[in-house]
């Protein structure tokens, strides 16, 4: 019910306030703008937008699980999110955010904050090719890595930073899974192939992979990792044959990445915020 009433104020701002303000209640919506913004006392001009993508790249904003139930009171069904990462860069609410902000005039840079170790294709593609439709000057700053979907989100941006430190690329796909089929022999556990096609169950982890699946997930493997280059080549301005020789999974740390061409300057934060203020032409003032 939430959800439904605040997009039912978001409608309602378009219509009765003009698209200036709406696009600033997507943004206070989206959690960038603090609470207060819209008052008198607490409102501060701003002009670039910090756009975080830390953690785990995904589509949607996985839901909470439910939490292990407590002996001492069986009644509990608190619900927690998923204890390996409760941090997700989430590509539609990324979509949401820069679509709304690229119609507000007050807003005349991007900055994109990485810390990711990547995730799903899909969800980098969208979050990159939204930084490019935002159609004003960007800055990517990678912090410890920016890896994988991670670093597919940087490279959109018109310029890319990392510290000599930082751990950049790692382009490439991957479909690997645990196949425990012969552990389910030794604990005498049968695995009944019950599928309505061949293909049905291609990534149970209790059935040995054939050698069809096999081939069949590697066609899709080669798909996902061409695409990915592509992409990089275009958004880096590159030979497609130059980002294939480097794009092996592995990462490689900042002055490496300077000279593979995968970033463009070392720094962080400020030599970011620098030429952003350069771009725009005037101080930069950050939209949290």
């Amino acid at each position: 019910m939430a959800d439904l009433w605040r997009g039912s104020l978001v409608v309602v701002a378009a219509s009765f306030l003009g698209a200036g303000v709406a696009c600033a209640i997507v943004l206070w919506w989206a959690g960038v703008l603090p609470p207060l913004f819209f008052s008198d006392a607490s409102y501060q001009y701003c002009n670039v937008l910090k756009v975080p993508v830390h953690g785990t790249i995904v589509t949607v904003r996985p839901e909470a699980s439910p939490a292990s139930i407590s002996p001492e009171d069986p009644e509990d069904d608190a619900y927690t999110l998923p204890p390996t990462d409760p941090t997700y860069a989430v590509s539609s609410e990324i979509e949401e955010m820069l679509r709304a902000a690229a119609t507000d005039p007050t807003i005349k840079g991007l900055l994109v904050d990485i810390e990711s170790y990547g995730g799903g294709p899909v969800a980098g593609d969208e979050i990159a090719s939204a930084i490019r439709r935002f159609g004003k000057p960007s800055a990517a700053v990678i912090h410890e890595i920016g890896a994988s979907s991670g670093y597919l989100a940087a490279a959109a941006a018109d310029i890319v930073f990392a510290s000599e430190d930082s751990s950049v690329g790692s382009i490439g796909a991957t479909g690997s899974f645990i196949d425990q089929s012969k552990k389910n022999e030794k604990e005498g556990i049968t695995y009944h192939q019950l599928s309505s096609a061949p293909y049905k169950d291609t990534f149970s982890p209790d059935k040995p992979l054939t050698e069809a699946e096999r081939a069949l997930i590697m066609r899709d493997i080669k798909i996902s990792h061409d695409n990915f280059v592509r992409l990089i080549a275009e958004y880096r301005n590159q030979p497609i044959e130059k980002i294939a020789a480097v794009a092996d999974g592995s990462t490689m740390m900042g002055k490496s990445a300077l000279e593979a061409g995968l970033i463009d300057e070392i720094g962080g934060t400020e030599e970011a915020l620098g030429y952003l203020e350069q771009a725009i032409g005037e101080p930069v003032a950050m939209c949290w």
